[in-house]
Order: structure tokens, then C-alpha cells, then sequence
């Protein structure tokens, strides 16, 4: 009787663990039919990858390509990109990736818009399949914003560095195309040099309030307002590139509504 009950017993404990082993498969089935569910109705955009009620916030990335770089400023660059993308967007949020050139007319647009959709990491693999997260994090994100790192790199030296209006564009079809209501913030590589028939750097130190009173300034004038500005100065002439020069753009992005919150130069 005693062999009996035990075999009953495990007999008991074998249906616990095949119940326990089938209600989770059911689980992970209904939970990955749930998730492709959500995608289709309220997932991410397909070519933009932004959540379905639009980007939780918006970063913007403006590179100057006037200047080729040596070195180090490419591996320096390589580096900051690779952060930028992978480390510093949040999830949500979205991503323009703008050059300047010395055609400000060919460079209007941005180059890539992209939202960060989440790598899966923190994602439950009942609720979500997370290997398909990791794969459109690096295939439909990852990949083809680091793919640009080539083309915002300068092979020669430009006759022209229209920074002002650049600066403008970014605002235009940047900032106020989207007009996300979360954060906005400027990644700016620069040497901060601007340079065209109408205003140069380099001829004379710039002092912005005579530069403000002047129809040219008031004509390249943008509207940043509630952006916060990292800069990343490309140290290529630093007999220019003074304190002097520095104070000209906080004071330049003040007046613009944005706030100047770093300023770091770039290696090499």
C-alpha cells in the first residue's frame, strides 16, 4: 500500500510539472501573438522606427565637413558617433543626422532620421520577442546611422563654412519639422569658424552684438528655442579660436532661445 501511495504521488507530481511546462508554453505563445498584435496596431513606424505616438524626445547631430580630419579627430569621431547612437539616445527618441557643407542648399536635409526602438534588453521574452528586437536595433537603427560616419567626413578643404545658416536649417527641418515636445538637444562638431562672402571669422575677432545689429545677422537669425547645445570644437586654427570666439556663441545660441551646456574640444 505504501509503494502505491508513493506511486500515486509522483504520478501526482509528474501532471503538476507537465501542467506547469504546458501552461507556460501557452504563455510564451500567447504572449508572442500579443506582441506582433501590438506591432501591427500601435508599433513603431516602419521607416522611422518612432513610437506610435511620435518621438518621446529629439536629438539632433549637425557635423561640419568644410574640414577634412586628421587622424585622430576620425578616431576621436568614431568614437563620439558610436556613443551618441548607442549609449546617449534614449529609447523613443528621435535621431537627425545633418552635414554642413559649403553648399548649405544641397545640405538642407538631413541625411538619416531614425528613433531608437529599443535594443529587447529589457524586455520580457513572455511579452516580447526579443530576438527580433535585437535584430531591427542593429539592422534598421544601428546600421545606417553608423553607416554615415563616412559621408560627414570632409575630403578636402571648403571655400565656404556657412555655419549661420546651417544652423537655421537644422532649426527648420530639424527641430520645428518634428516639433517633439520631450527634450531637444544640438550635438554641434565644429570648428566654429563660419566663413562666406558675407561674414568671416577669420578676418577679424567676432563680437556678436556688432555682428547682431547687422542686416546679415539678423537675416541668418534662427530660432532654437528650449534646445540644449553640446559642442565638440574641431581645434583646426587656434589662433582663432579664442575665448573671444567661444562667448561670440553662447552668446549667439542665448539670444537663438537654446542654452549652451558643454563645450568640449575634439581630440586632435
Amino acid at each position: 500500500m505504501a509503494a502505491r501511495g508513493r506511486r500515486a504521488k509522483r504520478r501526482q507530481t509528474q501532471h503538476i510539472l507537465f501542467g506547469i511546462l504546458g501552461l507556460t508554453f501557452v504563455l510564451a505563445i500567447l504572449g508572442a501573438a500579443g506582441y506582433h498584435f501590438l506591432a501591427r496596431e500601435s508599433g513603431p513606424d516602419k521607416v522611422t522606427l518612432c513610437p506610435a505616438k511620435g518621438p518621446k524626445g529629439h536629438y539632433v547631430l549637425l557635423v561640419d565637413k568644410t574640414d577634412p580630419l586628421n587622424f585622430t579627430q576620425k578616431q576621436a569621431f568614431s568614437v563620439l558617433l558610436d556613443d551618441l547612437v548607442r549609449k546617449r539616445l534614449p529609447e523613443g527618441y528621435l535621431l537627425s543626422v545633418f552635414v554642413l557643407g559649403e553648399d548649405f542648399k544641397a545640405t538642407a536635409e538631413p541625411l538619416v532620421e531614425l528613433c531608437n526602438p529599443g535594443s529587447g534588453e529589457n524586455k520580457s521574452v513572455l511579452t516580447s520577442n526579443v530576438d527580433w528586437a535585437r535584430r531591427d536595433y542593429e539592422q534598421k537603427f544601428i546600421k545606417p546611422l553608423m553607416q554615415q560616419a563616412e559621408a560627414l567626413q570632409g575630403s578636402k578643404p571648403a571655400k565656404a563654412s556657412p555655419i549661420f545658416e546651417m544652423l537655421q536649417l537644422v532649426a527648420i527641418n530639424g527641430f520645428r519639422r518634428h516639433d517633439v515636445k520631450g527634450e531637444r538637444r544640438l550635438f554641434l562638431m565644429s570648428d566654429m569658424l563660419h566663413n562666406n562672402g558675407s561674414y568671416s571669422m577669420y578676418r577679424a575677432a567676432p563680437d556678436y552684438s556688432s555682428f547682431a545689429d547687422t542686416d546679415y545677422g539678423r537675416k541668418t537669425r534662427a530660432d532654437l528655442r528650449d534646445v540644449e547645445v553640446e559642442l565638440y570644437y574641431l581645434i583646426n586654427t587656434p589662433q582663432f579660436q579664442t575665448r573671444r570666439n567661444q562667448k561670440f556663441w553662447e552668446e549667439y545660441f542665448d539670444k537663438s532661445g537654446a542654452r549652451l551646456v558643454e563645450v568640449r574640444p575634439l581630440e586632435g
